[in-house]
């Protein structure tokens, strides 16, 4: 594609220290197979250049690329660094990809024919790496189980971020995504769900994410994901508002029920995985403890934001 012509699919792609993925990344969207029009948007909020550094150095091998790297003064959460990408991409169809992802080769055509074919957004599948460690596999597990590879194409209302189409005025209805560190795309998927548009999940649509490892991590990453979305589903109304109104459950009841789920889950939609979940249950269960004890968190911190406005509020 070239400067002049205006691009059918904007694909923004949020990075912050991601020197290490985000070579794979650009490179796996140079390669895209006959795809229409497209330009790519890398918002960068890194605390250095290395990473705009890798973004110019792969961008330099793909001449027929367009690419363009906006730099960021301050650190940005995923979220915000999307809408950033959003306000200077051309195009009126949207593709969000992470910056540890691997697009497949169709992703953009995959993209713009599902959007074509009358969703307001579709989430794609997300799938691991081969030789991924256990850590890592129950990361993915915990995270991104209803969007494996092997999941059906179905209506629903959670797209993970990490591989979103979307049209441009139906992000602009909503607001794009809010200020916050993780749960940002539930709390703009849930509303356009409530709105009644049609969203979908469809594996056509593929990334490989490279998921990092290392159960410290895992660890620290579960009570994260737990905590905001204690604090999304109190502020934005998801589904699990039991837990919201009695927070002190959530330790109790959840990581039993997530652990089951899983199971029930995975029989279904990605058998391939019982196995693994079979042998790891224990740490599976165990992270959503993490989860469910940061999701406790989250609801009551976001309950003690919420007094403390209404008490300045207050004449």
């Amino acid at each position: 594609m070239t400067a002049g012509e205006v691009p059918l699919v904007s694909v923004v792609v949020p990075a912050y220290a991601a020197e290490d993925t985000i070579g794979a990344c650009i490179d796996a969207l140079a390669a895209q197979h006959e795809p229409p029009p497209f330009e790519v948007i890398v918002v960068d909020s890194s605390p250095d250049d290395a990473t705009t550094g890798r973004v110019i150095e792969h961008a330099s091998q793909h001449s027929s690329l367009l690419l363009r790297c906006e730099r960021l003064a301050s650190r940005a959460f995923p979220g915000v660094a999307r809408n950033a990408g959003v306000l200077i991409a051309r195009a009126d169809r949207l593709l969000f990809v992470d910056a540890d992802c691997v697009p497949a080769p169709d992703l953009v055509t995959a993209a713009l024919r599902a959007l074509e074919g009358g969703a307001a957004a579709v989430a794609g599948s997300i799938a691991l790496t081969d030789d991924a460690p256990p850590s890592a596999r129950l990361r993915h597990l915990l995270e991104f189980k209803e969007s494996l590879p092997s999941c059906p194409s179905r209506r629903t209302w959670m797209l993970p971020s990490a591989c979103l189409a979307m049209r441009r005025d139906v992000f602009v209805r909503y607001g794009g995504f809010p200020e916050t560190r993780a749960s940002e795309d539930w709390q703009l998927d849930w509303r356009m769900w409530q709105a009644g548009e049609p969203l979908r999940f469809d594996p056509a649509l593929r990334v490989v994410h490279r998921t990092p490892a290392g159960w410290a991590a895992l660890w620290r990453y579960s009570r994260l994901l737990g905590f905001h979305s204690g604090a999304g589903r109190r502020r934005a109304g998801l589904p699990g508002q039991l837990f919201v109104r009695w927070p002190v459950l959530a330790p109790l009841v959840l990581p039993a029920g997530r652990t089951a789920r899983a199971f029930a889950w995975c029989a279904r939609h990605a058998r391939a995985e019982l196995p693994f979940l079979a042998l790891y249950w224990p740490a599976y269960l165990a992270m959503a403890f993490v989860w469910a004890v940061g999701f406790k968190a989250g609801v009551q911190a976001d309950d003690a934001v919420e007094r403390l406005a209404r008490a300045s509020a207050s004449p």
